[in-house]
């Protein structure tokens, strides 16, 4: 085929959330504890969407005024420094396109989010892999060592890490930021979860001032919209602006867009999510644990658990659990056989998962 080399060889990533495409294979309803979704879901809509509903005769807002200027606001920086997005996948796509070359080294920390390598690798990257580290989370000055650093164009790194729910303190990424300028390499802070976890570890106020650093942030973990496919990234405003000239126009309608403006607003929802977060959290940890699991510690709405002890591989595990009626996220393909992920959800959604794991471990 005579496609460009890197679209033809590039893998499709792995993702959660798959629940409408199992339910339909199983004829049953499904609970999806394998997207990581904000438990309270989202914030009223209908009316709002009813009412943007009058302008789908018209094009969105190419330049997604009020979005930026929303946005601009919830983080504390100018809107020019604002890349809106269709979600978090998007934007990942636009900093590969612009910032990486055909052979040039994008780093990548593991286990980490899939798709950081998908995307490079579409921009003709060539992908270097760093250990992360797993049960004892490594120093990042290990991680991106100055050999690595210096023989890369890119780097990414998520905060808190999916799969692994790790937070890392500003202090640290901020020291990895400079050693990323220090060295020419643009770095993608990813914070899809931040606001679920601990907000104030966050580094988009930062970015501005930064020549090689972009901060990325998902609607759609945090207010619980999946469906609309939400996100932006902050980042200089020279970078910015050839980011916004690279995004695809009107990726975001404009319905999501007016919803997006709605949603920043919205604090006191976030810091009540978080709250129930942390609570459910410890509570649905205990409660593994107490049927013979292994959750490791995590700072946000999802954990990795270790299923090892069961006698089966990650893969029997999601498999006998989807017959139980609920479906999470087999880690094989972050490289993690033996582990999975699930969300924290509601109380009475926990218990039905944890009802769920005793059964299989009965029947093991």
């Amino acid at each position: 085929m005579r496609v460009r080399r890197s679209f033809a060889a590039t893998e499709p990533c792995q993702h959660g959330g798959r629940v409408r495409e199992m339910s339909r294979a199983l004829g049953m309803e499904i609970l999806d504890f394998s997207a990581s979704i904000n438990p309270l879901g989202s914030p009223p809509l209908e009316d709002l969407v009813m009412q943007e509903l009058k302008n789908i005769c018209h094009y969105p807002d190419i330049t997604y005024s009020d979005f930026r200027e929303a946005a601009a606001s919830f983080v504390g920086v100018d809107p020019e420094n604002i890349v809106p997005g269709n979600g978090s996948s998007e934007i990942i796509r636009i900093f590969s396109e612009v910032c990486i070359d055909d052979g040039e080294v994008a780093l990548i920390p593991s286990p980490t989010f899939g798709e950081y390598e998908t995307q490079s690798r579409l921009a003709g990257a060539q992908i270097v892999r760093t250990d992360l580290g797993l049960e004892d989370p490594k120093d990042l000055n290990s991680v991106f060592d100055e050999p690595l650093l210096r023989g890369a164009k890119a780097a990414f790194f998520c905060n808190p890490n999916n799969p692994t729910g790790v937070l890392t303190y500003r202090e640290e990424i901020m020291r990895l930021a400079e050693r990323c300028d220090d060295c020419g390499v643009f770095l993608l802070v990813d914070e899809a979860f931040i606001e679920l976890s601990d907000p104030d570890q966050s580094l988009a106020d930062l970015a501005p001032d930064m020549e090689g650093l972009v901060v990325m942030r998902s609607l759609t973990k945090s207010f619980g919209v999946p469906g609309l496919r939400l996100g932006f990234a902050v980042t200089n405003r020279e970078l910015a602006e050839i980011m916004n000239r690279a995004r695809i126009p009107w990726s975001i309608s404009s319905i999501a867009s007016a919803v997006a403006v709605h949603l920043l607003k919205n604090v006191e929802f976030l810091e009540r999510s978080r709250q129930v977060i942390i609570k459910e959290l410890e509570w649905l940890s205990d409660a593994l644990r107490s049927i013979g699991l292994r959750p490791l510690r995590s700072s946000t709405n999802f954990m990795l658990v270790d299923v090892r002890s069961t006698g089966l591989n990650s893969g029997e595990v999601a498999e006998r659990m989807l017959h139980e009626g609920i479906l999470i996220r087999d880690c094989r393909s972050f490289g993690l056989d033996g582990y999975v992920r699930v969300a924290v959800r509601r109380r009475e959604e926990n218990e039905r998962l944890v009802l769920a794991f005793k059964n299989i471990l009965e029947g093991a």
